[in-house]
């Protein structure tokens, strides 16, 4: 198949210029995944404006950049983010019923684009492969349970996210 996978970074908080380096950053990490992945050519990653929405196809993944908690999309759609409310060191959720990916940006150390994009990542990678926290057993550097994001993603973080490319989504770019 020859197709681009697209992971959407849509800003509805935090910093343009982390947002800006976060995306650089996670363009670095997709020709590995894509590299292993039969069902794509090509992969982007694309920061869209918190104003914008768009055209996703149904293999596409959008992460949502909030500026706290106060501002979850997912709250806002009927969903419930308990679990970041009650750990503070939780920088992301994903709600696999409502398909919505969210990262805190206040949570970020300093704005770091590095932690951001890390955290980008991972929120991608439960959405992908439909998977709650259970993603996290065995897992290790990007992926696995409070995960550093200092590094670059493992071997393993490409694999699984190789093994997940191409499950349709049908994610929403408009919230």
């Amino acid at each position: 198949m020859s197709s681009t996978f697209t992971l959407y970074v849509k800003q509805k908080g935090g910093s343009l210029d982390s947002a800006q380096k976060a995306v650089t950053l996670l363009k670095t990490y997709l020709p590995s995944i894509i590299a292993k992945a039969s069902s794509f050519s090509s992969a982007d990653a694309v920061l869209v404006d918190e104003n914008a929405s768009p055209t996703l196809l149904e293999t596409d993944v959008i992460v949502y950049i909030v500026r706290n908690t106060a501002k979850s999309i997912i709250v806002k759609k009927g969903g419930s983010i308990a679990m970041a409310e009650s750990n503070g060191n939780i920088l992301g959720l994903t709600d696999l019923n409502l398909k919505i990916c969210e990262v805190y940006y206040d949570r970020i150390y300093d704005g770091s684009a590095k932690e951001l994009s890390g955290a980008c990542y991972h929120e991608a990678a439960h959405i992908l492969s439909n998977l709650d926290n259970s993603l996290h057993k065995g897992q290790n550097g990007f992926l696995k349970d409070a995960p550093d994001y200092y590094g670059t993603p493992t071997e393993e973080n490409t694999d699984f996210m190789a093994k997940h490319l191409g499950r349709k989504i049908k994610m929403d770019s408009s919230l």
